[in-house]
């Protein structure tokens, strides 16, 4: 499964290099969904989420150990791209209005932290699975197969691997539901 923003760090003193790393590691994706929700289209997406990240690490001990560290990037990419539009005046057209952009860069956030939230509850659950069911489940969407593929690794027919797949699946989106405190 994929890593999740945990934005944790131990209570004292500066980030150490190896905690700065996790935590990028743990956000970039964060940061970058931030930069492309407020520059949609931008051929500079990517250079900008590079400057963050090393103007983070240049600011490193403006990081207050207990904050969000994805919020802290994502402000320091909203004052990059304003720096971007000074710089790019001649192209204003290129970029939202400012209210615009605020809002969907907020909505990214969100967005970003709702998904970590379900991936989260999401390997929670599947390691609630017992091993065949887990590895059936991991067979048939971690590899991307065909149901006639996972069938035939699993030395089933593609009917029983449906319905295998169905009830495995159901159970899954009971135990999401569950911690998320959604209803079905």
């Amino acid at each position: 499964m994929s890593q999740q923003p945990t934005n944790k760090t131990p209570p004292a003193g500066p980030l150490q290099p190896d905690e700065f790393v996790r935590l990028v590691m743990e956000n970039e994706g964060r940061i970058f969904a931030y930069v492309v929700s407020i520059l949609p289209g931008s051929p500079d997406v990517e250079d900008i989420v590079q400057d963050v990240i090393t103007l983070m690490w240049e600011k490193i001990d403006d990081f207050e150990r207990g904050t969000h560290f994805g919020a802290w990037a994502c402000r320091i990419a909203y004052f990059k791209v304003l720096e971007l539009r000074r710089s790019h005046g001649v192209r204003r057209a290129f970029f939202l209005s400012d209210e615009l952009r605020e809002s969907l860069a907020a909505d990214a956030v969100e967005i970003w932290d709702d998904l970590a939230q379900q991936s989260s509850a999401l390997e929670k659950c599947l390691d609630r699975l017992d091993d065949a069911d887990r590895q059936m489940v991991l067979k048939r969407y971690g590899t991307k197969g065909t149901l006639k593929e996972t069938a035939a690794l699993l030395g089933k027919s593609e009917v029983t691997a449906r319905k295998w797949i169905r009830r495995v699946l159901a159970r899954l989106e009971k135990c999401i539901a569950l911690r998320l405190g959604l209803e079905l």
